[in-house]
């Protein structure tokens, strides 16, 4: 894509870095990883699985630009620390996001994460100097390292979201989208026009 004329880069959770790590130190665009524990307990709350990437090793080899996002839940919050310390320690790691959960379909499943995120950043704010903003992101500069408190309500973005079922959204909040279109899968199927793309579910989307 890149010798297309696009600038690319990639989020991800990590698990496939070090195998795909040619590819990445080619892109040219932010490489971007979710690091939401630094226990393999709640990793395996979190993100399905009881052991980590091994980030020692791969975000050094992710080139000059990196990103970390971390979203704050009822499982991690008492990590703020710890993570802000392990992620900073990064010479390549240019800032960290702090995300709050987002969403237009699950209120009543995340309304607690979103209210500890709230309740949280509220005193974090009072405790630290805001030194400017990224967007509607309050920013701030821990161990030398900008970080940004990100909530995202609404983008004007375009996003196009392929799922390993067959499943396409373009939604820009990824889970809520795949949600919507597998409802509409799940009609067509009820009514004997079954998709054959249709699978397994993933039951952890990053």
């Amino acid at each position: 894509m890149q010798s297309d004329g696009f600038t690319v880069g990639v989020r991800t959770n990590g698990y496939l870095a070090k195998q795909k790590m040619t590819s990445i130190q080619k892109m040219k665009d932010e490489i971007g990883y979710s690091i939401h524990t630094l226990i393999p307990e709640k990793n395996k709350i979190i993100m399905g699985k009881d052991f980590l990437p091994n980030w020692k090793e791969i975000i050094p080899l992710s080139g000059k630009n990196v990103r970390i996002s971390i979203v704050l839940n009822r499982y991690n919050i008492d990590e703020f620390e710890s993570l802000i310390n392990f992620t900073t320690s990064f010479d390549n790691v240019k800032y960290i996001q702090i995300r709050r959960i987002s969403t237009d379909t699950r209120f009543e499943l995340l309304q607690k994460d979103i209210d500890l995120y709230d309740k949280f950043y509220d005193k974090f704010s009072k405790e630290n100097k805001q030194v400017g903003n990224f967007y509607l992101a309050e920013q701030y500069i821990l161990n030398g390292k900008e970080v940004n408190f990100w909530r995202t309500v609404e983008t004007s973005c375009n996003s196009l979201n392929y799922f390993t079922d067959g499943t396409c959204s373009n939604e820009y909040f990824v889970v809520e989208g795949y949600l919507k279109n597998l409802n509409k899968f799940e009609k067509l199927e009820a009514g004997g026009q079954k998709n054959k793309n249709y699978g397994q579910v993933a039951t952890n989307v990053d």
